[in-house]
Order: structure tokens, then C-alpha cells, then sequence
């Protein structure tokens, strides 16, 4: 039995929490740079392209969510074998998540062509390069799929068992070498083709596919072939299966259905004014520093749950999801404060428009509110799911979403004439609410007599 004094002491579940969250959050960091080296070096070659691979690289992310929020599940099923010291069923869950990503992949590999078919119905009609560039890019980047996916499930292996070290290291090795591989590709530096849109989608492929490589090899270590039984693919029953897909799907599904909301809540910004949607993009773009660390506790917060579960302490799981939603609203206040201390200078960093700035002003005064609202949700629906109440909060994300948050925004929007700013009350209000729900549904301690098998 692996020794446990320490974490049940009252400093030590919250330390717990804080040492698995803080090389998630870097990780996090390393995702989002993924996206801005593609946008970076695809920026030096025409607006065009700059404007493709931006509408491109939001489409592939709602859809890519989908299905790494499914593989990712692992973390579930593998944190509750390991919490219980059941070794041979922390390498069976392993298996019983890769057999899905081999059904998914299935699908999965239907992606490319569709991305092809119809992108061309999402871009701008007047810009039928656009079209034809993102089609391209899409194309190419829907291969990534099942090494995402492959790469999620070890993923969930290693910050199951508490290790969140090493996926901090494989995001960043991913992040660099697509910086490298765009400068060679997109660029046509060294010698090697100037391939441009078609160079970033390659060099991000080719990342990812290195990514699943690494991960292999961490899966199939000769240490954990030992211990885990990782090399030896069990019988795989279909309850089984059907199992991991039952609490992974509302996984991808929820963050998907989430993100979708969210971008027709910025869509529906567009047309306030011009103004209103940049400064919009600009306070986005502050937000994601703090949603990156809540993000980050809410996955540590996961694995922890799962962990005592699996370990018959329901209390302690308990415990670690109130400790993690107080770290995640503590550290996304402190950033929010900064949004209420000098809002007027975040935004003259990114625009000397005095609309833009007024307009943003505004948000960032509302998002220093809205950010602890938006830990509890966040922290505590990593909780929900570390406990594999998936079904709940993939509905409660829809309900919220799409019958209360869009509904009230556009009622805002078009009904009323109002600005930026009551739109994102709006987003307030979804916020608050889903966290009300969460914090009910949590406290209910439904979540505690889930069972996974």
C-alpha cells in the first residue's frame, strides 16, 4: 500500500491539489502557443491565409474536443484502479480506452473529407480563397484525430496515477517542434519547400504524430509493461466498452456543445458593432490566462476524486473538490484583479481605437466577476467528472447553454439594443447559474455511489 499520512492531513489534500494543478497549467500554456505559431507564421504570408487558418483552427478545436474529451476519460477509470492499488486494472482500463479510440478513429478518418466538403459553407463568400485555404488545412489537420486521441488516453494513464510532470514535457515538445516545423514549412527556410498554409497544417500533424509516438513509448515502457500489464490487451468484454464510452462521450460532448455556445455568443457580439466584437476579442484574449489555471485545477481536482474514490473515500473525494474550487477561485480572482486595477492599459496594449478600449474597459470590469463564478464551474465539474457524473454536467452545459445563455444574449442583443456589456450579463448569468447547479448537484453526493464497472 502506498503511503498516505501526509496527503489526508488538512495541508496535505490541499497541497496535493496544488502540485498535480501547477504543471497542468503550463501545459495548458503550451496548447494555446500551439495555435498561435500556426497563426504567427501563416500571418507573414497573406491575410487571406491568416483568415483561414484562424476560422480553420476554430473549427478543428470544437470538433478535435469531441473526441480527445472522450479519450481523455481514462483519467477517470485509471485514477479509480489506481486509487483502489488495483494495478492489473489500471493496464486493462488502458485497453478498454485504446479499444474505443480505435472505434472512434474509425469515424474519425470520415473527418478530412468532410472538413474539405464543408468548409466552404462556413467561409466568407466573397473570399473564395479563403475557402479553398481552409478547406486545404482542415483537410490535412483532420488526420490528427486518432493521435490526439491516442495521446489523450496516455494522458489520462499518467495524471490518473498523479503525474502531470511528463504531459507538461510531451505538450511542450509537441508546441516547439511545431514552431520549428512551421518556420522550415510555412516559410520555406533551410532549403525545405515554401508550403504556407499547407506547411502549417503538416508541421501540426507532424507534431502530434510525434506526440502519440512519445506517448507510446512512455505506455510500453518495460516499467510499465511490468507493473501495469500495459503490453497485454485483456479480454475486452462490450460492457466494457460500452462502459467507456458511456462516461466519456458526455466528456467530448459537453466541452464541445460548451464551446459551440460560446462561439455563437461571439457571433452574436458581431453584430452589436465593430467595435464591440474587437474589444470582445481583446478581453478573450486576457480571459485565457485565467481560464487556462482553472482549467488546470479543474483537471487536477479530476484525477484527485477519481483517486479516493477508488480508494473507498468518498470523503476525502469530498474534500479535495471544495479545496480544489477554492485554489481555482483564489488564483482566477487574483488574475481578475488586474482586469478591475487597470483595464484602461490591458487594452491600449492591443488597440488605441477609444471605442475598443471604452467597450473593453467594461468587459474586463465585468470578467473580473465573472472569473470566480467560472472557477466553480470549471473546478467542480472536473469533480462531477473525476467521478464519472459525465451524463449531469453534459446536460446541464446544454440546458444552460442553449435554452438560457444564447436565448438571453440574443433577447439582449436584438430585442433590447443592447451593448457589449449586457451581453456578457448574459454570460454572467449562465455562469452563475451552471455553477449553482454544480455546487447543489456536488453537495447532493450523488456522485459518491457512481459506479464504473
Amino acid at each position: 500500500m502506498r503511503a498516505r499520512g501526509r496527503f489526508y492531513s488538512r495541508t496535505g489534500l490541499t497541497r496535493k491539489v496544488a502540485l498535480l494543478a501547477t504543471p497542468l497549467i503550463f501545459q495548458q500554456v503550451s496548447y494555446t502557443l500551439l495555435g498561435v505559431a500556426d497563426t504567427f507564421f501563416v500571418s507573414r504570408v497573406s491575410t487571406q491565409a491568416l483568415a483561414a487558418v484562424g476560422l480553420g483552427g476554430v473549427i478543428f478545436f470544437a470538433v478535435a474536443l469531441l473526441f480527445r474529451g472522450t479519450a481523455s476519460s481514462s483519467v477517470v477509470f485509471i485514477g479509480r484502479a489506481y486509487g483502489a492499488d488495483d494495478d492489473e486494472a489500471v493496464g486493462a482500463w488502458v485497453w478498454r480506452c485504446l479499444a474505443v479510440v480505435g472505434l472512434m478513429s474509425i469515424v474519425a478518418l470520415t473527418i478530412p473529407w468532410l472538413f474539405r466538403q464543408g468548409f466552404g459553407f462556413i467561409a466568407p463568400s466573397d473570399e473564395p480563397s479563403v475557402a479553398v485555404l481552409g478547406a486545404n488545412y482542415l483537410f490535412i489537420r483532420g488526420f490528427e484525430i486518432p493521435f490526439i486521441m491516442f495521446s489523450g488516453v496516455v494522458w489520462g494513464y499518467l495524471v490518473g496515477r498523479g503525474d502531470s510532470r511528463t504531459p507538461m514535457i510531451l505538450a511542450w515538445t509537441t508546441v516547439l517542434l511545431n514552431i520549428l516545423l512551421d518556420w522550415l514549412l510555412v516559410l520555406g527556410n533551410l532549403g525545405f519547400p515554401r508550403l504556407e498554409v499547407t506547411g502549417a497544417a503538416v508541421a501540426t500533424l507532424i507534431a502530434n504524430i510525434v506526440n502519440a509516438t512519445l506517448s507510446a513509448a512512455i505506455l510500453w515502457a518495460p516499467a510499465a509493461r511490468r507493473r501495469y500489464r500495459t503490453f497485454l490487451p485483456p479480454r475486452l468484454r462490450r460492457r466494457d466498452l460500452a462502459q467507456v464510452f458511456k462516461i466519456g462521450l458526455p466528456m467530448g460532448l459537453g466541452d464541445c456543445i460548451e464551446i459551440a455556445s460560446f462561439s455563437t455568443f461571439f457571433a452574436l457580439i458581431g453584430h452589436i458593432s465593430t467595435e464591440a466584437l474587437a474589444a470582445n476579442q481583446v478581453a478573450v484574449q486576457y480571459m485565457s490566462m485565467s481560464f487556462t489555471v482553472g482549467i488546470a485545477f479543474g483537471m487536477a481536482t479530476s484525477s484527485l476524486v477519481a483517486r479516493q474514490l477508488g480508494a473507498g473515500r468518498p470523503d476525502l473525494a469530498e474534500g479535495l473538490g471544495y479545496r480544489g474550487t477554492v485554489l481555482g477561485m483564489v488564483s482566477m480572482g487574483l488574475i481578475g484583479l488586474g482586469y478591475l486595477i487597470a483595464p484602461g492599459e490591458l487594452m491600449r496594449l492591443f488597440s488605441a481605437d477609444p471605442e475598443v478600449v471604452q467597450a473593453g474597459v467594461r468587459i474586463l470590469r465585468l470578467v473580473a466577476l465573472y472569473q470566480v463564478f467560472d472557477a466553480v464551474t470549471i473546478v467542480l465539474a472536473g469533480a462531477l467528472n473525476g467521478a464519472g457524473d459525465t451524463t449531469f454536467t453534459m446536460v446541464a452545459r446544454t440546458i444552460m447553454g442553449w435554452m438560457v445563455f444564447i436565448p438571453l444574449v440574443a433577447l439582449i442583443v436584438f430585442q433590447f439594443g443592447g451593448g457589449v456589456h449586457d451581453a456578457w450579463i448574459g454570460a454572467l448569468v449562465y455562469l452563475s447559474g451552471l455553477s449553482v447547479i454544480y455546487l447543489i448537484r456536488f453537495r447532493s453526493g450523488r456522485w459518491k455511489s457512481i459506479k464504473l464497472v
